[in-house]
């Protein structure tokens, strides 16, 4: 899509549609699936001095993210606002939490509705300065090799988020200021040593999910990679995804509730429609939306049509003529453009 601003370093998009914003993230290689009801409408802005890529992301509808950045990436997110369930990795996401997304693994993110998140993009081989170079390889040694939440006293989370939204509102004003290179090696300079006196200031720690979350997490997790082999056969019901785990279905209830805060049929049934909305919305994936829906196993148009409307806040014939540039449903409200409050 084409960003509603664009300057050489500096980009804002704003996006009507999960996957919309998933394509964004270029570096991120994320898929996207929305999990709480209404007409979604998020915005990325985006500032990029090369060796640093930052992304602030805003979304106001929980969304169960996977990714995976590039393996010489060092990256972090600092949340302004993050309010409700959520996890990543199958850790308790908290606004005091320095979020590692870097790691041999991908990550997983339950993302909340109220998000707002300062993604910060690492690339330690395109700094010329050799001192810079050293500070991010400890920050790397610290954050370790994993995805994960490390747990951080709140008035040195605060003291970031302040350098950061000092720094975001400079740039914001004024995108032009790193075109100058003496400006963009003192914008680098000052996250990466704001970030390595965050980390070397405390002793770290993972925070630590009760054994019964990371049971729950790895639970989930298998039943998703069940739930995405069987849908290029037709969709997995309760009853065959309890039988296949092998677990019981209060199990299963339990796992899905803590996990991504929905349980297994309303689960089964978003993704579903997640992947109806992707049809939709590709030109040539469908001749109809009948086509589309009974692809995926909706029988009863009615249901379907309010279920999907109850998600995504459009009707599945919206989305069709969208996706075919025949008519445009009225846009939600975007959020700002800029403004890093949370």
């Amino acid at each position: 899509m084409q960003p509603a601003t664009a300057l050489p370093h500096f980009h804002v998009f704003h996006c009507s549609d999960s996957d919309e914003q998933a394509a964004v993230l270029r570096a991120w290689n994320q898929s996207y699936c929305q999990l709480s009801a209404g007409a979604f409408a998020g915005s990325v802005t985006e500032i990029d001095t090369g060796a640093v890529h930052i992304v602030v992301e805003r979304l106001n509808r929980a969304v169960l993210q996977r990714g995976a950045l590039p393996p010489h990436c060092v990256a972090v997110g600092v949340p302004l606002q993050l309010e409700g369930h959520s996890l990543l990795c199958g850790q308790r996401s908290h606004l005091n939490g320095l979020h590692v997304f870097s790691g041999v693994d991908g990550f997983e993110f339950r993302s909340p509705e109220q998000h707002v998140v300062v993604d910060i993009e690492f690339y330690p081989a395109r700094f010329a300065n050799p001192a810079l170079r050293e500070a991010l390889a400890r920050i790397a040694q610290a954050l370790g090799p994993r995805a994960t939440v490390l747990d951080l006293p709140g008035e040195r989370m605060d003291a970031l988020r302040q350098m950061l939204r000092a720094m975001l509102d400079a740039v914001g004003h004024a995108p032009d200021v790193l075109d100058n290179p003496a400006v963009c090696e003192a914008f680098e300079k000052s996250l990466v040593y704001g970030l390595l006196d965050l980390l070397e200031a405390e002793p770290l720690r993972a925070a630590a999910p009760p054994p019964s979350t990371n049971r729950n997490w790895r639970l989930v997790q298998t039943a998703r990679s069940h739930i995405e082999q069987a849908s290029r056969d037709g969709p997995l019901s309760v009853a065959e995804l309890v039988a296949v785990l092998g677990v019981s279905r209060r199990c299963l209830q339990y796992a899905f509730q803590d996990a991504l805060g929905v349980n297994p049929a309303s689960y089964l049934r978003t993704e579903r429609l997640n992947r109806v909305r992707r049809v939709l919305r590709v030109w040539g994936d469908a001749d109809s939306v009948t086509e589309a829906a009974t692809r995926f196993g909706f029988w009863h148009f009615g249901h379907f049509a309010s279920d999907y409307r109850a998600l995504f806040g459009e009707l599945p014939s919206d989305t069709f003529r969208l996706g075919r540039g025949l008519a445009a449903p009225a846009r939600p409200p975007q959020p700002p453009s800029t403004g890093w409050r949370g």
